[in-house]
């Protein structure tokens, strides 16, 4: 399941940078004051998310999973447009997969509305490079799984964590890969899990209008 995900992870982030080559050919917005203007973007995109347990007594160690992330944000310049803020709010798919038999894999998928508080640095010419990083809080609106023995009680509500990241732009549209931090607990059960962990490597396509 582990190699699935990657393989579908990498073969859409291909797709995204050949939609997004085709797309820089038919682009032309090369304004030297674009990131000077205030954006909004919309946002579309997938990660490989995993979990980790710190403490407790589970005998097979959680692998990855694939999901979906659909975004809205606005970048707010500071000053020229070097540095900004940049508030997103996402729908994610987070969780893990348990090989518990061959061929018979258990997944758990956690759907979050996540709020990344992103400071980004913008440079470059009309090939527009940026880099962004900062904190988030995510809120756990249900979980779907394999094994009926887990539901949305076995976990907390809120999620804090760290998004970092960098990405490149050319015209309006501009393609980013960022690793997703989980930074807080979220385990809320007693049993034989505790200190769990979310993280995630993803990647999206923007539109900044």
């Amino acid at each position: 399941m582990k190699r699935n995900s990657t393989i579908t992870f990498f073969s859409l982030m291909i797709m995204m940078m050949f939609g997004f080559t085709g797309l820089m050919a038919q682009d032309t917005t090369t304004d030297a004051s674009y990131n000077s203007q205030g954006r909004f973007g919309i946002r579309a995109g997938g990660v490989i998310s995993k979990q980790k347990y710190d403490e407790g007594n589970l005998s097979v160690e959680p692998e990855s999973k694939f999901g979906a992330d659909v975004a809205i944000m606005y970048t707010f310049p500071i000053g020229d447009g070097f540095l900004a803020l940049q508030p997103e709010l996402h729908w994610m798919q987070k969780g893990s997969t348990i090989s518990s038999i061959p061929d018979n894999d258990l997944v758990t998928t956690m759907n979050y509305l996540e709020l990344p508080l992103l400071l980004r640095v913008n440079f470059g010419g009309s090939l527009k490079l940026f880099a962004f990083g900062g904190p988030s809080a995510g809120y756990l609106l249900d979980v779907n799984s394999d094994n009926v023995a887990i539901t949305k009680d076995d976990f907390e509500d809120i999620e804090f964590g760290l998004h970092i990241g960098a990405g490149i732009g050319f015209g309006r549209f501009e393609v980013d890969v960022r690793y997703m931090a989980g930074l807080s607990d979220i385990s809320a059960a007693d049993g034989n899990v505790n200190d769990i962990k979310n993280s995630a490597f993803g990647a999206g396509l923007t539109y900044k209008f």
